[in-house]
Formats: structure tokens, sequence, C-alpha cells
């Protein structure tokens, strides 16, 4: 949906605005792709400890060293401004909705408003690596990967939720990813550096590494508390 340059601005402003007004920000620096050739720098800003918790979890982590000697020298390939907890003005240009997950290419920025949704950041650096990897001649694709013991991959696409994360978590196989992947001249890479599974219905029968994997430290997000009567 195209957005004026001004409308873009404004939403950028609203954003920075409420930020501003936080008590603390929370900056994570890390990779989208592991392939050193295609792989983008992304730098996430937001105000909720569990966002950066989130988002420090789905990109590929370095040592801190290493990540002030690679931004510093060039800056972020990409930035996301998270002002979730602020809306956006439906009055502003192109704007329909008090929600807004707006992208500028020339600017190398994405701005949230109105949605405290922690994927918003996940699936929107996935959709920025839509746009780059292209550009360079390599396929994105929403699919999960795992590797036999010959070298064979298998790539798996299918919508969320219909069980890419589970089929490639084949105990007989090698896990490449479960979500995001780049097929390109080198192989098949994984976008991202951990792994954001659907809960619902989950048993440990079934899935027993995604069912293990719920516990201290991990975030859960959308669920339901019943307390006792």
């Amino acid at each position: 949906m195209p957005l004026e340059p001004k409308g873009y601005l404004r939403n950028r402003v609203k954003a920075v605005d409420g930020m501003n007004t936080s008590p603390r920000l929370f900056i994570i620096d890390g990779y989208a792709g592991w392939d050193p050739e295609f792989q983008k720098k992304c730098r996430i800003i937001t105000t909720r400890p569990y966002h950066a918790m989130f988002i420090k979890q789905m990109l590929i982590r370095d040592k801190e060293a290493t990540l002030a000697e690679r931004f510093g020298k060039n800056g972020p390939d990409f930035t996301v401004i998270n002002g979730g907890e602020y809306y956006a003005d439906p009055a502003t240009e192109s704007m329909t909705s008090r929600t807004s997950i707006a992208v500028n290419f020339k600017a190398k920025e994405m701005v949230i408003l109105g949605s405290q949704y922690a994927g918003e950041m996940k699936k929107g650096i996935f959709g920025v690596m839509h746009y780059y990897m292209p550009n360079q001649g390599a396929l994105s694709m929403h699919a999960s990967a795992n590797e036999g013991a010959a070298g064979d991959s298998t790539v798996l696409f299918g919508l969320s939720g219909t069980g890419k994360t589970t089929l490639s978590a084949d105990p007989h196989r090698m896990l490449i990813g479960d979500d995001e992947h780049v097929w390109c001249d080198n192989g098949i890479f994984n976008i991202e550096g951990g792994c954001y599974a659907k809960a619902v219905g989950l048993s440990e029968t079934n899935e027993p590494d995604i069912y293990k994997a719920i516990r201290f430290g991990a975030i859960v997000e959308n669920i339901k508390y019943i307390g006792e009567d």
C-alpha cells in the first residue's frame, strides 16, 4: 500500500516523539541471513523489554565487540523504529488506520505504530529481505528447511500454522531453519537465528523439542491466564 513521503515522515515523528517520553529505550543490533554475502545488518529500537528480548532471539547474534566494529563503520543496513505503543493518526497523508507498519527503502527504515505484536518486527525484516534478495539474484522463501546425511536439502513451503516447524524438526535430519530462508548459488541459508512457533494444540508427544523449549526465559505471546476460583 503506497504511502506519501510526507505521511511516512509524520509517522516517524510520531514514533520518535512518543519514544522520547519513554524512561528507557532498548537497541538491539543483529543480522538477517547467515550467508555473509547476503547478510544484512539490522538495528531495532524499541521501548518494551520483551520486544528487545524477542528480536534479540530472532536475529542472528554476535559478540558485542564484533557488532560494535561492524555497525560502527557504516551503521546498520536497515533500522526498525518500533513505536508500537503509540498510534498513527488516520488524518495523516495516505493513512486510514491507527495501525501502521511503514517501510522507507530510501531511508532504509521501518516505523511501527499502533501494534504491540512482536511478530511485526520479525515479519517486517522478512518483508525487507523479500526486496533485497531478488535484487542480489537470490530467492527469499517462506519455508522451513533441513538436510539429510548425504547433504541433500529439503525445502518445506506452507502458510503459517501448516506444519513447517514440525516437519523441519525431523529427528533424522539436520535442521537448517523453521520459517524463513534464502536459496542462492551458495546453497540454502536461514534468515533467522531463533524460532517463533505457534503453541496451539502443542503436545510433548508430537513436538517434543518445541514443547520442552517453553520454560523459564521463553517468550510466550497472546496467552490465556486461567486463575484459581
